[in-house]
């Protein structure tokens, strides 16, 4: 399967963080309630220490589906996004984008998109603005080695087993779409 851009993707989009620096440091501004359809509900922060680590792919289901604004606050990523909504135009296809903490981009993602992400610099930290809290009874992530055929820039690498075992992306989608029925 072929990567195509973020900003190709239905739904997703990629913006530029408002920011400052003086000799203090920066000031990185996020609004997330300009996007969220019903607002911020919850902050979480991955701390990595390795360079190598994937996280991922990752996807909550109805009715804890989530939408997402990630940002790399420090460090770099090799950020990965995948389209599990099968009425989507874009369904199956993924995107990846390079985020650090120098750029200031972010990247707003609608419910039904799986995430992940493999660290390029060690101790690098990401920020995710959720819609809504993370629940372990509908969360799910999808194989980051399967079917999808992504390139992770680095080959040795760390992924938790529960990740390395995700789901194939038709269950993915067939669990995301079941649960809109339900």
């Amino acid at each position: 399967m072929k990567s195509i851009l973020p900003g190709e993707i239905d739904g997703v989009r990629v913006t530029k963080s408002q920011f400052s620096s003086d000799f203090r440091g920066k000031f990185i501004k996020i609004e997330p309630n300009l996007e969220f359809r019903n607002g911020l509900d919850s902050v979480a922060v991955s701390i990595n220490p390795i360079s190598g680590t994937i996280r991922g792919l990752h996807f909550q289901i109805t009715p804890r589906a989530e939408e997402k604004i990630v940002t790399c606050i420090q460090g770099s990523v090799f950020d990965v996004i995948v389209d599990i909504r099968p009425d989507s135009k874009t369904y199956g296809k993924y995107s990846t984008i390079e985020l650090d903490a120098s750029s200031g981009i972010q990247v707003y993602l609608p419910i039904g998109i799986a995430h992940g992400f493999q660290t390029l610099q060690p101790d690098t930290i990401m920020q995710y603005c959720l819609s809504t809290p993370y629940s372990p009874t509908f969360a799910f992530s999808i194989n980051p080695f399967g079917e999808l055929d992504i390139d992770w820039p680095i080959k040795e690498f760390s992924i938790s087993e529960k990740d390395a075992s995700g789901l194939s992306l038709s269950t993915a989608a067939s669990k995301y779409a079941e649960s809109l029925r339900n």
